[in-house]
């Protein structure tokens, strides 16, 4: 797609290069303009742009000085410089689509998609059969995540141009984003048919990514990285797959290279904004965040992410307007909410603040448990399972009999499970005597093959081949992690996993009468040790609050 896109780009841009009328210029102009245009030619912008310059001092009336000032300034990467040149152009030569068009295209390289697509939008009406125009504002609109207009546009298309891979890419892309996978698949059978290509690999992954099976689609999007690293968005979808299987770390470089060959990406700056935020690199994500809020004013997300990067920071009046927007855009999100408030809490607006907490509060009872597998104050699945070390059978019931349980999912090559372990250790030391931790060991989550997080751990494990080699994993892990607590293992059918929904690496902590009281996936997102105390520790006294009025 890549391939495609600049072809377009390129053409269109050095297609205005002189779209001014004929004049006399003067004998210096001339051999000034005669060098400036050798010296774009042969790739030397810096020395082109500073000729332009000087042209521009000779006679400001020139069309084509400011044009090819521009086209070089792109280059340059000074994109804001670019459109100020485009805008003189079009202020001695109104309304030609030239000027109009490299505008929008500088618009769109300076990460401006909101005015880049209005633009791209008026040449679409002013020349609607014009399929190049319309193949640049689909572009823009599946950057800017708006896939009903990407397909409404292409399909169009798609009918008089049935062989055009942009379009099929796009158009299928664009399907796969709102699940609709039935029509999705034809355009994926016809650039398969066009024989192995990344763009191929590409889709497929996609769409096992929009399935939900985050392990394969990762393969693909790293068979398809391997064809061409820089396709666009892919590195962007690896980083998101990855991050779904538990590997923050290999996402976040898989993001670092998506933004080096497209700083626009929305998905890239979000998440590798949310992973910095989390890992307290707040300086750092500021500026992954406002570049997301740019692509994408109006997402949620991004508002709300911005919101919590500039609380971090101490910036409680600039935090204010995107916390106050992602309520607007999102208002069933009781994170935004709660954050809203903290914002008013140190604004000092006490009424507005207890607003807002009312609003998350309510919202947190509903949505806690929208995440599958057993939810909050329901019964949690009982199981037996074998004990690694001595074979014995251990129940959940036999557990909880005696009090609160600390349930652990997870496996050796999860990097979350992983990261998690050192919390999880010290909850054990200050809990262990008075709470049952228990790790039952489940599918691996990064075997052996081409993952950066095993790769880089020197994590040398296979998937299991029966379930003797699945306890011998669970047996490493223990010994490797130091973990204190018994770890059980899970059947080669894991069905005590799925019914936990636990793959992954996730934590639940039981009560005494076998209800769930708090779950967590052990993302750095979603794992915070000092929530899981802060319940345990509630669970414990009220257990010993209960023993006490038992044996009253």
């Amino acid at each position: 797609m890549r391939r495609i896109r600049n072809s377009l780009i390129v053409w269109m841009l050095c297609s205005a290069s002189s779209p001014a009328g004929a004049q006399t210029l003067q004998p210096d102009f001339a051999s000034l303009a005669r060098q400036a245009m050798e010296l774009q030619a042969a790739g030397r912008y810096a020395e082109a742009a500073d000729a332009y310059r000087e042209l521009e001092k000779l006679d400001s009336t020139q069309v084509a000085t400011h044009v090819n000032l521009a086209i070089v300034l792109v280059q340059l990467g000074r994109f804001d410089e670019a459109i100020v040149e485009y805008g003189l152009a079009d202020k001695l030569l109104p309304n030609d689509p030239r000027i109009a068009l490299n505008t929008a295209l500088a618009y769109e390289k300076a990460g401006n998609l909101a005015e880049a697509q209005r633009r791209f939008a008026a040449l679409h009406s002013a020349s609607p059969d014009d399929s190049k125009i319309t193949k640049l504002l689909a572009d823009c609109d599946l950057q800017m995540g708006r896939d009903e207009e990407v397909i409404k546009l292409l399909t169009p298309i798609e009918k008089s141009e049935p062989d055009d891979p942009a379009v099929a890419y796009m158009l299928g892309m664009a399907l796969l984003r709102q699940q609709r996978v039935d029509e999705a698949q034809p355009r994926l059978d016809r650039i398969l048919r066009n024989g192995d290509s990344p763009e191929a690999r590409f889709l497929l992954g996609a769409r096992l990514f929009e399935s939900g099976d985050y392990p394969a689609a990762v393969a693909q999007f790293q068979s398809a990285a391997q064809l061409e690293p820089d396709l666009p968005l892919l590195q962007s979808f690896l980083g998101q797959a990855l991050l779904n299987t538990g590997d923050p770390d290999a996402a976040a470089a898989a993001f670092r290279k998506e933004l080096a060959a497209n700083p626009n990406d929305f998905a890239a700056n979000l998440r590798l904004g949310q992973i910095l935020l989390v890992r307290k690199e707040d300086s750092d994500a500021k500026a992954l965040l406002e570049s997301a809020v740019r692509v994408r004013p109006e997402s949620p997300e991004a508002n709300l992410g911005l919101a919590e990067c500039l609380v971090g920071l101490n910036h409680f009046v600039a935090a204010r307007p995107y916390a106050e927007a992602a309520v607007k855009a999102a208002p069933d999100s009781g994170e935004a909410h709660q954050t809203l408030a903290a914002i008013y809490r140190d604004l000092r607006m006490p009424d507005a603040e207890a607003r807002e907490r009312a609003r998350a509060a309510t919202l947190a009872a509903k949505l806690k448990n929208a995440d599958p597998g057993p939810g909050v104050n329901t019964a949690a699945p009982d199981f037996e399972l074998a004990d690694a070390v001595s074979g014995e059978t251990i129940s959940l019931t036999q557990l909880r009999d005696k009090g609160p349980v600390v349930l652990v999912f997870g496996s050796y090559t999860c990097p979350n499970f992983r990261a998690a372990a050192e919390s999880l250790k010290d909850l054990y030391r200050r809990y262990g005597t008075r709470a049952h931790f228990l790790l039952v060991y489940i599918r691996e989550a990064h075997a052996t093959d081409n993952w950066q997080s095993t790769r880089n751990s020197d994590l040398e494990i296979s998937p299991p081949a029966n379930a003797s080699e699945k306890k011998d994993h669970a047996l490493m892990c223990s010994r490797k992690l130091h973990l204190p607590f018994p770890a059980v293992v899970d059947g080669m059918d894991n069905k005590v996993e799925a019914a936990y929904n636990a793959w992954p690496s996730r934590l639940f902590l039981i009560d005494s009468s076998g209800i769930v009281r708090y779950r967590t996936r052990l993302t750095e997102l979603d794992f915070h040790g000092n929530e899981v105390e802060s319940v345990l520790g509630r669970l414990v006294k009220n257990e010993k609050t209960s023993a006490a009025v038992t044996n009253k």
